[in-house]
């Protein structure tokens, strides 16, 4: 069977459209997921936005929901925005950007009709514990591996080192499954994951030939992608 397909914050193919309509053309392509990235503002508000700093240099969680919005207009959705669009067509994959809001989030994911089936990940070993003691229900993955093209040289080297041989964090996080950065994947976390018999998400892979080769891994549960149009390609071809 082929991965399932998860598109990288909405992604749908084609450039420059506003969040509501990237998610929208997503979800219109068949794919399995759709992956958000939760933060709340300084005001109290859940939205969709990835990074922790705006274009202008100010931190996410330093600013209102109004001040946010004036600086990302169409590009930012709150997270009772994006549950509407999404409105139960497809899956979603929550990413937990940051520790201490679990419970809630989870609870209005559960409280929303559009949330009938979601997985959440999370890097922070405590968050996915927390979700799993107060939700056992509810699939969540411990993120390993982090874009590090910028780190000094033995950061990278400790934290790839942590990533690699992940047993002790899994054991505390309890995590279901591991999404894994795609260098990991390809180095060990396939085949440590296969022996430990736990599902592994790869991301983000965007490169056309690392889509294939993954898409044809039976060890990859699902599949993180900023081009879901080529994965779901490389799918339908096999499914012929």
């Amino acid at each position: 069977m082929s991965p399932l397909i998860s598109a990288h914050r909405g992604s749908c193919g084609v450039a420059g459209l506003p969040a509501d309509e990237r998610y929208d053309r997503a979800i219109g392509l068949g794919v399995d997921y759709v992956e958000l990235d939760v933060r709340r503002t300084a005001d109290g508000a859940f939205v969709n936005y990835h990074d922790g700093v705006t274009p202008s240099g100010r931190a996410t969680s330093g600013l209102a929901y109004a001040a946010l919005k004036a600086e990302l207009g169409g590009e930012l959705l709150t997270l009772a925005e994006l549950l509407d669009v999404v409105a139960g067509r497809v899956g979603l994959h929550v990413d937990l950007k940051e520790p201490g809001d679990e419970g809630e989030i989870v609870r209005t994911l559960l409280a929303h009709k559009a949330a009938a089936r979601f997985a959440v990940t999370t890097g922070e070993v405590e968050s996915i514990r927390a979700v799993k003691e107060l939700f056992p229900g509810v699939q969540a993955g411990l993120t390993l591996g982090t874009d590090m093209r910028d780190a000094h040289a033995w950061s990278t080297m400790t934290e790839r080192l942590a990533d690699l041989f992940p047993g002790p964090r899994l054991k505390r996080s309890h995590a279901d499954f591991v999404a894994a950065h795609q260098q990991l994947a390809r180095i060990r976390l396939l085949s440590y994951s296969k022996r430990k018999r736990l599902p592994v998400w790869v991301w983000t892979v965007d490169d056309t030939n690392e889509i294939d080769r993954f898409m044809a891994d039976p060890r990859v549960t699902t599949l993180v992608t900023n081009r879901p149009d080529v994965a779901l390609g490389f799918r339908g071809v096999r499914k012929v």
